[in-house]
């Protein structure tokens, strides 16, 4: 895989910000087992997968702490890793404007920049925990730019989580207020995932394939049992997976290998 690390001025965020970027190349592994590589003929195009971050956390936290390089490589398969701060991936109420930067800006960006394919079902979206919402949030505003999208111990079920918060029966760092206009008005707005799908299923548009998992000792477990449970009676193309795992990068490097299996057994360039 080819390796680049971005810094450049955002439009939407209006500060610099990061972005790491895998793009597959040949690699040495291929050429000692004698497998057939055509990585550069002329318009050849990678699929892409966008991996977002979870709370705490930035655009390093995938590539340094999961095998996610190598799994892509496998997969011929071009990972973009962008920063979002503690935003919930929200065009946040007073703060920045990370979903219009994540959904618009930057994918533009990317493929001004890399050999990535345009073309939507070619085009996936995953993340962990506050990412894994993200996730979701991003495939189902803007379903006819994602095919699929994957959330890993996620915090779907907002509402859920941040009564979770309010208990104490889990730790965050965010500032709802400054998130969202109303913190305690979510339901039945976009922020509400399940107001959203339901939303984009009534409108009778082209729907992202839906991935779910969650360790089944995670502190996220129930309000993902609260997800579960809504998007099951959705007439959604949804899998839900649990292992036994903690919310960690153990549980994490795992799955996200399960996740590039799911999205296509075997990945390969494409013409445009």
């Amino acid at each position: 895989m080819a390796f680049f690390q971005m810094d450049y001025f955002s439009e939407s965020l209006c500060f610099n910000t990061e972005v790491n970027v895998f793009i597959p190349t040949p690699n040495s592994d291929e050429i000692l087992n004698h497998k057939k590589a055509d990585y550069f003929k002329d318009g050849r195009k990678f699929q892409v997968l966008y991996l977002l971050h979870g709370a705490y956390g930035d655009y390093s936290d995938w590539m340094r702490l999961t095998s996610v390089e190598r799994y892509a490589q496998d997969h011929k398969l071009a990972i973009v890793m962008p920063s979002a701060s503690n935003s919930f991936y929200q065009d946040m109420y007073k703060g920045s404007d990370y979903l219009t930067y994540l959904s618009e800006e930057l994918p533009q960006v990317m493929k001004a920049y890399f050999p990535i394919s345009r073309k939507r079902e070619n085009t996936f979206v995953a993340g962990l925990s506050m990412g894994g919402y993200g996730a979701l949030k991003l495939a189902f505003e803007h379903t006819e730019n994602y095919a699929a999208c994957a959330s890993l111990s996620g915090a779907i079920d907002i509402q859920a989580v941040m009564k979770s918060l309010d208990a104490g029966n889990i730790e965050g760092p965010f500032d709802f207020n400054r998130i969202f206009k109303d913190p305690n008005r979510i339901e039945g707005t976009n922020a509400d995932l399940i107001h959203l799908i339901q939303k984009r299923i009534d409108e009778k548009v082209m729907l992202p394939r839906v991935y779910q998992t969650v360790g089944t000792e995670d502190f996220i477990y129930k309000a993902n049992q609260s997800a579960r449970e809504k998007l099951e009676k959705m007439p959604l193309d949804y899998t839900y997976e649990e292992k036994t795992g903690i919310h960690d990068w153990k549980f994490w490097d795992m799955q996200i290998e399960r996740v590039m299996d799911w999205l296509s057994p075997a990945y390969d360039s494409v013409e445009e």
